[in-house]
């Protein structure tokens, strides 16, 4: 019985989650088809009244190059994100290596000590409370 009113709990909030995304992707989905429908208007707005000051060629390698600029920068800041992103992993991994080395020291130093303070972490983490909602 308590198996099927957890799943059945479970079962409505997942539910309403999935409906909730749905919900949310569709209006995102409208929002971004206006936001390019609007990039586009004003790529061609642009587009004409360069035209006027430069001729049709001259604003189109302004706006290719405008565009190509836009590009490399976007690029560079993809690279710089993810070599902090590799950094913050690699000073993660290196800080865990660390609690490891001293959890081990721990275990073979005082064992009983050891098991007492991972149950407390097991209570705590059972009995604590979760604030994500």
């Amino acid at each position: 019985m308590l198996f099927s009113i957890i799943s059945l709990l479970t079962g409505a909030s997942v539910h309403r989650t999935v409906a909730r995304a749905k919900r949310m992707s569709i209006f995102i989905a409208l929002a971004l088809l206006f936001l390019l429908t609007a990039y586009a208007l004003v790529v061609t707005a642009g587009a004409i009244w360069l035209a006027r000051i430069y001729g049709p060629v001259g604003a189109a390698l302004f706006l290719a190059a405008g565009a190509l600029l836009i590009a490399i920068i976007l690029l560079v800041v993809l690279v710089i994100l993810n070599a902090q992103e590799k950094r913050r992993a690699r000073e993660r991994r290196a800080a865990l290596e660390s609690l490891a080395a001293v959890g081990i020291g721990l275990v073979r130093a005082q064992p009983l000590l050891t098991a007492g303070v991972l149950a407390a972490i097991v209570a705590a983490n059972l009995v604590g409370s979760k604030r994500e909602d």
